[in-house]
């Protein structure tokens, strides 16, 4: 069933907020990534991984958004009577569905690589720790490549099969479990980070300024987490019922949501350093660097969130 105009144009409106909302996020983000704490001079060392996942994902977000929004503005000219919907946007060609999907699919996958990343570091690059949120990585990786083919050659069958997953907007029975392995990551990896360096605030002495900006990253990465789970558990949820004007909107808010996230937790650990490098500029420098010992394994590692100078750290030694 296809969407009435007004639903459209309500779609349409959604889209372009969070669009809208993502921009700013973006630009602010390239500032503390491109530009020094103090001013306008490019830095002499800059975090190029961090730097070109984040052109990535905003590469992904505004491919995804260009593409629908015109799609959708076509729909709504004068004289074009609303067909039914073939799996996917609004009166859409089959690439525009798959430009779409496989966008925004790709854009979760590089903000899941990242947590990914800062899981196995964090716990001191224990596979052990990253080998469940790397498997369910590669699954929603092979969901997306599988959506690109089913869109492409097999579309008719999703559309003529029986199922108990909404498919009047997009391949749902290949995003539904595209969405379960990333919300689970997200659920597994968010809380693993946020454990990890509780417990060390905990075990390990060190003085109040290094405990709040320690604090201050757990924070940052639950809040952060927290917003991509609620609109990602809400995209899940949506699939199962027959709303198809609920889909679209939840789908239209998932990819700038994760791109906001994903931006928010590089800007505000930016800030806060360059914060607290203001307020220390004339006091005796305070190592955050802490150290403690099991009786049954040693090892270290460190923590760096990706803030642009990759200052925020501390390490532990403990057991893995």
């Amino acid at each position: 069933m296809a969407l009435t105009p007004v639903q459209t144009l309500a779609d349409v409106w959604a889209e372009a907020l969070f669009l809208g909302l993502y921009l700013p996020t973006l630009f602010r983000c390239l500032r503390w990534l491109l530009w020094t704490d103090e001013g306008w001079k490019l830095r002499k060392k800059i975090d190029w991984t961090i730097l070109i996942v984040t052109l990535l994902i905003a590469a992904c977000v505004l491919i995804d958004k260009a593409v629908s929004l015109q799609s959708k503005m076509q729909s709504l000219e004068p004289g074009i009577v609303p067909q039914p919907q073939r799996g996917g946007t609004v009166n859409a060609p089959n690439w525009v569905d798959i430009v779409i999907c496989t966008a925004s699919n790709m854009g979760i996958l590089l903000a899941d690589a990242v947590l990914i990343f800062r899981l196995w570091h964090v716990y001191g690059k224990s596979l052990r720790i990253a080998i469940l949120p790397i498997l369910l990585w590669l699954g929603a990786f092979a969901c997306t490549i599988l959506q690109a083919y089913w869109q492409t050659v097999q579309q008719r069958g999703i559309q003529t099969s029986w199922h108990p997953i909404n498919t009047t907007v997009g391949p749902g029975p290949i995003l539904a479990p595209f969405w379960a392995s990333t919300l689970v990551l997200n659920l597994y990896a968010t809380p693993m980070i946020a454990f990890r360096i509780w417990r060390v605030t905990k075990d390990s002495a060190v003085d109040s300024q290094s405990l709040q900006s320690i604090r201050f990253v757990m924070r940052v990465l639950i809040e952060s987490g927290f917003m991509y789970v609620v609109v990602t558990l809400s995209h899940f949820v949506v699939w199962w019922t027959p709303n198809t004007y609920a889909i679209a909107v939840v789908a239209a808010l998932n990819i700038p949501m994760t791109g906001i996230g994903f931006n928010l937790i590089l800007i505000r650990t930016a800030e806060k350093k360059a914060a607290e490098k203001l307020a220390n500029q004339h006091l005796p420098t305070v190592s955050t660097s802490f150290k403690f010992t099991s009786h049954v394994k040693t090892s270290t590692i460190a923590l760096e969130l990706e803030d642009p100078s990759a200052t925020t750290s501390y390490s532990e030694s403990t057991a893995i």
